[in-house]
């Protein structure tokens, strides 16, 4: 121990009520330090015991903050611009001094990281580092992740042998050492740890595939390994978390392990159970209800009724007795009809060859329509019916009615010809036969034989004509699809009602209460209204752009018909409100029309009307100054004042006359040599093929005195 010579009174007095308060606590002892020598930035181990958190450590007198401290162990780093000297432990005034002194040699060069071998890996994984100027002792070099510190295995100044924590994600590796910190030049691409935690089924018959989930494995079936007791798989399909094998065909029991191409191995510890699938060949009896017994033959059951399921349906069945090729089963309540699903062994399930019918008692609970004609069809709801409409026997009465199609809880069935008012009677094989409590009603439906007119937009008027409607107006409705439609007038052979605003196309049914319903033969079709409001520019010449303005138009260009006379086109744009079209080469003018399937067809009042561009021949005379009139000789003028326009340059030339060959204007005051334009209404423009000479206007003469 020495006592520091530089200290106050005050400081003394201090010291030794320190020493006082520690002299009962355990005097820190300093057996070595770790090494002896080394640059700036050395972590060094100070070794010994009796060490505590509250220590001061000092290197020449210098404070420094240790790493680490532990009761045996303190690490520090050698600081910058240090120069050799002892450590000393400080506790309040009492100091103990290293035996040895460090020696501080000069600052070693710093590391250089030149490749990372894999590149790719997943937590858990060795990678090697690999470059220059890293420490000898594998301790003295500090490797990170991002954040991460990373375990040093082995390594020497070329290479470190490093493990990948959990946790870590992609980014660049960074190795310190005394000498410095260097990063590497590229980021260590990490995918998730490897590890399966499902696989199904537990059991399965050779030739059968088996679903791994879990994490870490590659989308690219190749990069996956799987084997099952060291056999190679076949990979079927891959995703990040799921894998499907094949298992082959000469297969047996083993433990299934999966390696991914850096990413690492994982081994399951569940073993797969690779044994015969069951094979359900005979059912005996095919059909039965709830509660009875059922003998099911084939093949691989096993001896064990407690390894064996028999699913009818969604519901267990009760295995009463098992073999290797036979098992009697009880049917359960909620069984449905359909194949077998049979595991044994815990392989399977496995469906049966043939279905089995579940049967039930016939109840019937419902007659839907309660009255109709002839030939008309209702349906009978209940249970226990059959799904084969010949073993369903339906009779009216006496008379024996046909069974258009069969549900077990729901049979479609035609009035027959010659019954009589009365009650239903369904009697199907093996499941008995019920009867209905109320008689079924044949009366004369209603008959829609034409509807005038048989399309329209809503709120025109449509009259269904037809036989056997109700004597009565009160007993009798009209519907349009479904919807309720309102009589404008009523006769027992005429109804006349008006579209509904939001009518869509469908049959019209008239429904005559204790009579039935009359459905339309023919479905009446409501057309959306479309409105043509104008035709712009209602005057073209070939290859001009006409824009059609309505509402209600075909917005697909596949469903919309276009017509410009007899010549059908095809638009460049439409949508509801706008249809653009460009004058065909050899169109020859005439009426706009649009039509469009389910839309009311629509036309111009008024025909478009083919022009012909006109054409500058020539102008006379050839110069002039403002003021002066000009004629311009040419085509297709026209003879409308109103529709023609002359300018010279960018000035408007005021027109006098016109004809179809001629434009008679004057020459605008400011206007300059320049192009001369007529532009004619609906038609097009034509230029002269010089520019216009317009001459300096005279100078006024000078009045004489």
């Amino acid at each position: 121990m020495r006592i520091g010579a530089r200290v106050s009174a005050v400081g003394v007095l201090l010291a030794c009520t320190q020493a006082t308060v520690v002299s009962a606590q355990t005097r820190p002892m300093i057996e070595r330090i770790v090494p002896t020598a080394g640059p700036p930035g050395t972590r060094v181990r100070i070794e010994g015991r009796g060490f505590s958190r509250g220590l001061r450590v000092l290197f020449n007198e210098r404070p420094l903050t240790p790493t680490e401290v532990l009761p045996e162990r303190i690490t520090v780093a050698v600081p910058d611009n240090a120069q050799s000297g002892r450590f000393v432990l400080a506790l309040g005034a009492d100091e103990t001094e290293s035996p040895e002194t460090f020696r501080v040699t000069e600052r070693l060069p710093p590391p250089v990281v030149r490749s990372v071998d894999p590149s790719s890996a997943a937590p858990g994984m060795e990678i090697t580092i690999r470059g220059e100027n890293f420490a000898a002792r594998p301790s003295d070099n500090a490797v990170r992740v991002g954040t991460l510190p990373m375990v040093v295995r082995a390594g020497d100044s070329g290479s470190l042998r490093v493990i990948i924590p959990d946790g870590a994600t992609s980014g660049p590796l960074f190795v310190r050492t005394a000498g410095g910190e260097a990063r590497s030049g590229g980021d260590l691409t990490l995918s998730a740890r490897l590890g399966v935690r499902e696989m199904v089924p537990a059991a399965i018959a050779p030739g059968g595939r088996v679903v791994l989930r879990g994490a870490g494995f590659s989308p690219t079936a190749a990069l996956d390994r799987v084997t099952l007791g060291g056999r190679p798989l076949r990979v079927v399909r891959a995703t990040a978390t799921e894998l499907e094998v094949e298992i082959p065909v000469d297969a047996t029991t083993g433990t299934l392990a999966v390696e991914v191409s850096n990413a690492g191995r994982y081994e399951m510890a569940q073993r797969l159970f690779v044994g015969p699938a069951p094979m359900v060949r005979v059912m005996e009896p095919a059909s039965g209800p709830p509660g009875a017994r059922v003998t099911l033959r084939g093949n691989h059951f096993g001896t064990e009724a407690a390894r064996v399921t028999v699913a009818f349906g969604a519901t267990n069945a009760t295995v009463v007795s098992a073999a290797p090729t036979e098992l009697v089963v009880t049917i359960p309540e909620g069984a449905t009809s359909g194949h077998v699903a049979v595991t044994a062994g815990g392989v399977g399930p496995v469906l049966s060859t043939t279905e089995f019918r579940v049967m039930s008692p016939v109840n019937l609970a419902r007659v839907d329509p309660r009255a109709g004609d002839i030939g008309e069809r209702v349906t009978l709801t209940g249970t226990g019916f059959s799904l084969t409409p010949g073993e369903n026997a339906v009779q009216l009465g006496a008379i024996a009615a046909r069974v258009v199609s069969a549900t077990p809880t729901e049979l479609v069935v035609e009035v027959p010809e010659g019954a009589r008012s009365g009650a239903w009677t369904v009697a199907v094989t093996g499941s008995g036969n019920a009867r209905t409590r109320e008689p079924f009603m044949v009366t004369l439906r209603p008959h829609i034989t034409a509807l005038e007119p048989e399309r329209g937009i809503p709120g025109v008027r449509v009259t269904l004509r037809g036989t056997n409607f109700p004597a009565d107006r009160s007993l009798a409705s009209v519907r349009l699809n479904g919807a309720e439609v309102p009589m404008e007038s009523y006769a027992r052979d005429a109804i006349v009602v008006t579209i509904p605003r939001d009518a869509q196309t469908g049959r019209f049914q008239v429904i005559g209460r204790l009579q039935g319903t009359g459905t339309a033969p023919q479905e009446f079709f409501v057309l959306q209204p479309v409105q043509l409001q104008s035709v712009d520019p209602p005057a073209g010449p070939i290859g001009s752009t006409v824009t059609l303005h309505g509402t209600g138009f075909e917005p697909d260009p596949a469903r919309l018909t276009l017509r410009l006379g007899p010549q059908v086109l095809r638009p460049t744009r439409n949508s509801t409100t706008e249809i653009v079209f460009t004058v065909p080469r050899a169109a020859r003018g005439g009426t706009v029309a649009v039509e469009a399937d389910g839309r009311q067809p629509v036309s111009s009042p008024m025909p478009f009307v083919i022009t012909v561009p006109p054409v500058v021949t020539a102008v006379v005379p050839a110069a002039a100054a403002p003021g002066a009139r000009i004629i311009i000789r040419g085509r297709n003028f026209g003879s409308d004042i109103a529709t023609v326009g002359v300018t010279i340059g960018a000035l408007t030339c005021p027109t006098a006359a016109v004809t179809p060959t001629s434009i008679e204007c004057q020459i605008p005051d400011g206007a300059q040599t320049g192009p001369l334009t007529v532009r004619v209404a609906n038609a097009g423009e034509a230029r002269a093929r010089a520019p216009y000479r317009v001459l300096s206007a005279p100078t006024p003469a000078a009045t004489a005195p």
